[in-house]
């Protein structure tokens, strides 16, 4: 079960990442599934360290498709 802040900060990161990634918490350990690449799974301590790694990842697939980071930023920031 989750504390009242854990869930508001899981609640937001779905919110703002469900379109690109299936993100979860245990109580422990924060989860992240891509969906352009669910054999990946983003794993950190905290949200805020799981969002770094969204944002991260999220900017890396981006650069290998090629794609510009207008299109790849819309959306996807928080």
């Amino acid at each position: 079960m989750l504390d009242r802040e854990d869930q508001t900060t899981l609640n937001r990161l779905r919110w703002h990442w469900e379109m690109a990634y299936t993100i979860n918490c245990d109580g422990e350990t924060w989860s992240a599934i891509p969906a352009a690449g669910p054999d990946t799974v983003l794993t950190a301590a905290t949200g805020m360290e799981l969002r770094t790694l969204m944002q991260n990842d999220y900017a890396a697939r981006a650069m290998r498709s090629g794609a510009t980071a207008l299109r790849w930023a819309g959306g996807c920031s928080t």
